[in-house]
């Protein structure tokens, strides 16, 4: 009887384990939001990278939480193929000799998926622990749902194999999802599109009340995970146009403005005109510095060069303001309560060398759960 117990306990008790350890990584990517993007807004496409050795704890946590009651769904299902007399003795000598516990012992990415190798002991110093590998896979249903499925490695018994589960991508629009064994320390990336807000800028007016609300910034959630979010120099173009027509005061108006990447630096050029009229006085070139700010990812204007009529004066001042105002509204509230941000650069690193040299990159964490 102890040897029955044994053999389905340790197998029932797998597939169970499995659905636990896969569910849980890619809800820190789906934390809520809506899919729709409002007419006043439009998506620029994010990929947001999870590094290897922040999944293999979180991994293990999961199995420890459910590792319980994957045990008594195995037990109760082989003992009700039990006769009824024998229930209730055999349900009360399972849960006497076994204390089940699966560890985690290996996870490492490969092109196609995550291997996971893990180890099943039914009480401590089991001499025969069960070890089984796995190959996790995960492929894009639709703009808010991934595919979870997994498949023995070879040389290891078919326990799983075939699909596990769905996971919904509440936080904007899934694309695509992939594992990415040649990205230092990343092992997923997740493709999405992220909406951003293209309401007109602020004016001088606004600017009091909208720093003041800037003061309001998230705290670190300390259950968060590490991770990196690349946004693409086509993505950081793409902020230009929604900017809109800057007011300067003095009848001076900036519009037609654009952003780029040059030599590390954000990029904002404009044309500076008299009104709504079409004649364009002079074109404004901005040097911006994308930076973290408790939590928060924000832009300082380090210099800005214009080239305008001698008879007018041009205001620096409140054309650097309104710039950097408009970026942090889009940029910051894009990201507000999805992604806490340590840091912010121009260019790859060492942790991700796979994103592109005029991508802006964000270090950061993201919540999970």
């Amino acid at each position: 009887m102890q040897l029955l117990i044994s053999r389905l306990s340790r197998w029932g008790i797998l597939p169970a384990l499995l659905l636990a350890l896969l569910a849980t990584p890619f809800s820190g990517v789906t934390r809520a939001a809506t899919h729709a993007s409002s007419a006043s807004s439009t998506p620029i496409n994010t990929i947001v990278y999870f590094p290897l050795n922040a999944l293999q704890p979180l991994f293990q946590q999961q199995i420890n939480q459910h590792v319980p009651a994957a045990f008594n769904s195995s037990i109760g299902a082989m003992v009700n193929k039990l006769p009824v007399e024998d229930r209730g003795w055999a349900t009360q000598m399972a849960s006497a000799l076994l204390q089940p516990s699966a560890t985690l012992t290996s996870l490492q990415t490969q092109q196609g998926g995550l291997a996971a190798t893990i180890r099943i002991s039914l009480y401590d110093g089991d001499p025969k622990p069960i070890n089984t590998s796995l190959l996790v896979t995960m492929t894009t249903l639709d703009s808010a749902t991934v595919q979870v499925s997994a498949q023995p490695l070879p040389g290891n018994p078919s326990v799983v194999s075939g699909p596990l589960a769905t996971l919904q991508i509440p936080f904007g629009q899934l694309n695509s999802i992939n594992t990415t064994p040649t990205c230092g320390e990343s092992a997923l990336g997740v493709h999405l599109q992220v909406p951003m807000a293209l309401a007109q800028a602020p004016t001088q007016g606004q600017q009091i009340a909208l720093r003041s609300q800037h003061l309001s910034l998230p705290q670190a959630d300390q259950t968060a995970m590490p991770a990196y979010l690349e946004i693409p120099a086509t993505s950081l173009a793409t902020l230009g146009s929604g900017i809109g027509t800057l007011s300067l005061g003095n009848n001076m108006t900036a519009r037609n403005i654009q952003i780029a990447v040059q030599g590390g630096q954000l990029v904002a050029t404009s044309d500076i005109a008299l009104g709504s009229s079409p004649l364009v006085l002079g074109k404004a070139t901005s040097y911006i510095q994308p930076v973290a700010s408790q939590g928060k990812l924000t832009t300082h204007v380090l210099k800005t060069t214009m080239t305008v009529f001698s008879l007018f004066t041009f205001p620096d001042n409140i054309y650097n303001q309104q710039i950097e105002q408009s970026l942090n509204t889009k940029l910051g509230n894009a990201l507000d309560g999805k992604f806490y941000v340590n840091n912010a650069a121009i260019g790859h690193n060492t942790h991700i060398p796979c994103a592109a040299a005029d991508s802006l990159i964000l270090t950061g964490t993201t919540s999970l759960g």
